[in-house]
């Protein structure tokens, strides 16, 4: 079990928790799980309210697991191979060395975490979502933690041949980016787009810091002064 009293990094609302069971049983198991008065057949980002849950000073995680079926067979993830290498406080070039088994699998990919601008911002991800609905796409999206941060940033692939500049939003959900049209959308099949050795390389590009929240802006030039304070021997 993965218990976040915060809210993991997809957690809409903070004051929710997060819950997830990490396991290598069929997609389709049969579960239940309970914290307090709230139910569900699955983990969430936002599972329940975390003050709510609380009873006599501690919180019970409840879960019930159906047995499997006779004929299910165990399906394994996709082991993702991969780097991130940054430029800066400006540029990230995130690399998929195994993209068309990413692709064929339907499942999200998220980076290794980066920092851009200013270290106060807090850790920033791309996602690569292969598309549903158009065989052989996929959409790939940028994310920070900051619930009202708003960064331009442009996303690109190493062909060049799909590029796209959008104003992303802190703590937007795949769905909500999806309505929006905040992400890049990549046909695998172009021509240069997967490399000779299999890898997909994404590149995105802080453009503007358009909006911070107000304390954080207030806290930067402060922990940017202590860098030249003495230091203690």
């Amino acid at each position: 079990l993965q218990f976040f009293p915060k809210g993991d990094v997809h957690c809409k609302d903070r004051s929710n928790c997060s819950i997830w069971l990490c396991t290598d049983a069929p997609p389709n198991l049969q579960m239940k799980m309970r914290i307090g008065d709230v139910e569900r057949t699955s983990g969430s980002s936002d599972f329940c309210n975390f003050e709510d849950a609380i009873r006599d000073g501690s919180i019970v995680i409840h879960m019930e697991v159906a047995p499997p079926s006779p004929d299910a067979t165990p399906q394994k993830p996709p082991v993702v191979h991969q780097s991130l290498q940054l430029q800066g406080l400006e540029v990230a070039e995130w690399r998929l060395f195994n993209a068309a088994d990413l692709l064929r699998s339907g499942q999200l990919v998220t980076s290794p975490p980066f920092r851009f601008h200013h270290v106060l911002l807090g850790d920033m991800y791309l996602e690569l979502l292969p598309r549903e609905d158009l065989p052989g796409h996929c959409a790939v999206f940028f994310r920070c933690r900051v619930p009202t941060m708003r960064l331009g940033v442009k996303l690109e692939d190493s062909s060049g041949a799909f590029c796209k500049t959008f104003e992303s939003i802190g703590k937007s959900s795949p769905e909500d980016d999806l309505k929006a049209s905040r992400f890049l959308g990549i046909n695998a099949a172009a021509p240069r787009v997967i490399q000779p050795d299999g890898s997909l390389t994404i590149r995105a590009t802080l453009e503007q810091v358009v909006a911070i929240p107000g304390k954080l802006a207030e806290l930067m030039p402060r922990l940017d002064e202590r860098v030249h304070w003495p230091k203690r021997l």
